[in-house]
């Protein structure tokens, strides 16, 4: 079974696209603030793929060969700017976005944390030791500045996060809550299906 986890910058922030953020964030998207790095982590070869802007196609056929791709907050956000450049749906057999299945758990319990509690830093940092090593927020000051290489490792290490906190979702079966508590995760059966959690990502 062919597993991959992503994650995307873009060239333009919300407030770059409207006064009005809340409409900005609509146009963002939507793929008008365009990408400026895309990584991929594929389990099948144990490699990173990055791709930008100009090989939307390719990296929209790369997801859609897997069996599962994995992201964080990705539903609302990652997959809907690459549908938004690229100009149609993707094809996907089976999209796994962690943000999303920590928010249905919670909310099934009847859990409402604070602004923060579930970002990517925070529940990494609670479950695997570790977190973001900057902000999302700089990476188009980044592709302004022409320093690819540094925004292509940013993203690359937000793929590393998510990818290690799929691989402690898969072995557990849980993570560590804001609450301090265990919070149990259903995750389909094909998700975990033939995967060999000892993957590392390459240095």
């Amino acid at each position: 079974m062919r597993v991959v986890v992503f994650d995307l910058e873009t060239r333009l922030l919300a407030k770059h696209l409207s006064e009005d953020e809340a409409y900005g964030w609509v146009l963002l998207k939507a793929g008008e603030g365009g990408i400026s790095a895309c990584c991929v982590y594929d389990f099948t070869d144990n490699w990173l793929y990055m791709y930008d802007e100009k090989s939307i196609k390719a990296l929209a056929a790369h997801l859609e060969r897997a069996d599962v791709v994995v992201g964080f907050r990705s539903e609302s956000f990652d997959v809907p700017v690459v549908e938004g450049v690229l100009g149609r749906r993707l094809r996907l057999r089976e999209h796994l976005d962690l943000y999303a299945c920590i928010a249905r758990a919670n909310a099934a319990l009847g859990l409402i944390g604070q602004r923060g509690d579930n970002t990517l830093d925070a529940v990494c940092r609670r479950n695997i030791g570790r977190g973001k090593t900057g902000s999302g927020a700089h990476a188009p000051d980044l592709y302004s500045e022409r320093r690819f290489g540094e925004l292509f490792d940013y993203c690359a290490q937000d793929v590393r996060l998510t990818k290690d906190l799929y691989l402690h979702v898969v072995e557990h079966g849980r993570i560590r809550n804001f609450t301090g508590s265990n919070l149990t995760l259903a995750l389909p059966a094909q998700v975990s299906r033939g995967l060999n959690v000892r993957h590392k990502l390459p240095d």
